[in-house]
């Protein structure tokens, strides 16, 4: 994210969680709608308890950031955003639609054996990792740009433990016991950027349709450092105009609008299969390499690990239900086999 853009994105944060959205009197424009996703991955949908073994993510993203230089809120309270509106950078092109999307989450990490006390050498540790993250997501009908900050804590003090051991409890099976040998509390902060291109093929006189979403990016941090590169196809009945669904990773999209006949804005139904592949060149994974500042368990990372996942998306009005199906490779040399988890995500467009 350019460095002079991040005190803007701050500074209209409040503004944007105080505006209504602006209802326009002609035909919706995508760029008119906010979006707020839920996902949750889990590895019980597989029949383990072990490795990637949860996560929980919350991401709000807000309507075309030119709206916000009409917004009765913004012109009472913040006057002096409209003028910083319409000179940020990236903001006033017309051809593209600027949105912010702000992201709460927290991911489990586990070894297989987790009713051991001790330290387990030969498998991957406890982790825990709760963040936050402000993205810019710049768009057109065919491509997504996302320029993604990620703040949060690794260890204790994210409290993946007690997240965990509650969960458990509350459900009536048995807690997760060696958490007193995971990772020490350390910040994290990744700086990420990702691309998406859209190709569609319409039926000749048909809703149906098939779309082709290919991704590149590259995130940077002492928490994750890798390049990646993959794609997605979806075929469906009256697929919505954005850039699919994926497993939680930075700078990973919500789909909102793009194009005016998005079906979403017209209160259409409709559903799509979809399958996809993700590869990643990792140079640092610290549920794996471990603590950077300070001696901890750590095990041998593989540098090549690979996502291939496919799934099927329910939406009716503006509401969205997505369930994934994945399977990663190994990611270390002490893992046996590859992972199998489950991902819901819970979107709407309003």
């Amino acid at each position: 994210m350019p460095p002079r853009l991040l005190p803007f994105l701050l500074a209209l944060a409040t503004a944007i969680l105080l505006s209504a959205p602006v209802h326009a009197e002609d035909a919706p424009r995508p760029g008119e709608h906010w979006a707020m996703s839920l996902y949750n991955e889990n590895d019980k949908l597989a029949g383990t308890d072990q490795h990637y073994t949860n996560a929980v993510k919350l991401t709000v993203v807000t309507m075309d950031l030119r709206e916000y230089a009409h917004s009765e809120v913004v012109a009472e309270y913040f006057p002096w955003l409209i003028p910083a509106i319409k000179e940020a950078p990236f903001v006033n092109d017309p051809e593209k639609t600027r949105n912010i999307a702000f992201s709460i989450g927290n991911e489990i990490y586990t070894p297989i054996d987790v009713k051991a006390t001790q330290l387990i050498r030969d498998d991957r540790p406890y982790a825990g990792w709760t963040y936050a993250s402000l993205a810019l997501h710049a768009k057109d009908a065919n491509r997504l740009d996302t320029f993604e900050t990620t703040l949060g804590i690794v260890g204790p003090s994210a409290h993946s433990d007690s997240i965990q051991n509650n969960f458990h409890r509350l459900i009536g099976t048995f807690p997760s016991d060696g958490w007193n040998n995971q990772l020490r509390d350390e910040p994290g902060i990744m700086l990420s950027w990702q691309r998406r291109l859209r190709h569609e093929y319409l039926f000749e006189d048909s809703p149906w349709g098939v779309d082709f979403v290919p991704h590149l990016g590259a995130t940077a941090g002492n928490v994750l450092t890798y390049a990646n590169l993959g794609g997605q196809v979806r075929l469906g009945y009256h697929l919505p105009r954005d850039f699919g669904v994926s497993p939680i990773q930075t700078g990973s999209t919500v789909g909102t609008p793009t194009e005016q006949d998005d079906p979403r804005l017209n209160g259409d139904w409709g559903f799509n299969i979809f399958a996809g592949a993700d590869g990643r060149a990792v140079a640092r994974n610290i549920f794996l390499d471990g603590n950077t500042f300070r001696q901890s368990h750590h095990v041998d990372k593989i540098p090549f690990v690979a996502d291939l996942y496919g799934g099927a998306s329910l939406f009716w009005d503006r509401w969205t239900l997505t369930y994934t199906r994945v399977y990663r490779s190994r990611e270390f040399t002490e893992q046996k086999d590859g992972q199998v988890f489950g991902s819901f995500n819970l979107s709407v467009t309003f």
